[in-house]
């Protein structure tokens, strides 16, 4: 099957309001590279993305480092559903459109590369797209504000999503039009798309590609980077 043009976007514009840090967490080193050089490291691994898209925030401190020269600065919204849709817009009016788009959080730092390629193949040959995910393995429980258990949720076929997360460019496109139209937010691709009827696949993956969320996230990270 023909290669199917891919361009990706990084996302990290976001204020990192749950970490509690004055310096945005996209900006915090491991092993002496931040979370976005790590990110464009990870992405470029995959020979057959054309362009990377960095998604920050109108006053942010990064610059590109020297030799990606398919790497371009999109300013970002104040939420993560604004600044997808500021950045698909930004490519809508460009000339040469990719087939399928790729979406990435910065702030997930342990990707394999194996897996992603993987991931890469099967998108390729989906009308639509997939993400990448894990089956929820823990017990789920709904708290309220005093964070007392006040239910007990099955975990039957429930997954965790995580990015990165292909879809074709043109449906992601007019799905994000259609949330910002509606004035909604979503977490992530996958919510955007089922919002507009189309039914999204996941490829089960590693679950080692965690978030940096909290602080405590840290070390976790730290020891899951050794061992990739």
């Amino acid at each position: 099957m023909k290669n199917k043009i891919c361009d990706a976007i990084i996302l990290a514009a976001g204020s990192s309001t749950r970490f509690k840090s004055i310096l945005p967490k996209q900006f915090l080193k491991f092993n002496n590279k931040n979370l976005i050089d790590i990110a464009i490291e990870n992405l470029s691994s995959l020979k057959k993305i054309r362009n990377i898209y960095v998604v920050l925030s109108k006053n942010n401190i990064y610059k590109i480092k020297k030799g990606y020269s398919a790497i371009k600065v999109i300013e970002g919204g104040n939420t993560r559903t604004k600044s997808v849709f500021k950045s698909l817009k930004f490519l809508s009016k460009t000339k040469d459109l990719p087939d399928n788009i790729l979406i990435h959080d910065a702030a997930r730092p342990c990707l394999n590369n194996k897996e992603l390629e993987k991931f890469f193949e099967k998108a390729n040959s989906s009308k639509i797209g997939l993400s990448l995910g894990y089956p929820l393995t823990n017990s789920l429980k709904k708290v309220n504000s005093k964070l007392q258990v006040i239910e007990n949720i099955k975990r039957d076929n429930f997954y965790m999503s995580f990015t990165p997360q292909i879809f074709n460019f043109t449906k992601l496109f007019l799905a994000y039009t259609d949330i910002i139209n509606e004035e909604k937010n979503v977490d992530d691709e996958i919510e955007a798309m089922i919002n507009s009827g189309h039914k999204v696949e996941i490829m089960m993956s590693s679950p080692k590609n965690i978030k940096l969320t909290y602080r405590g996230d840290i070390e976790v990270i730290k020891a899951l980077m050794k061992k990739i």
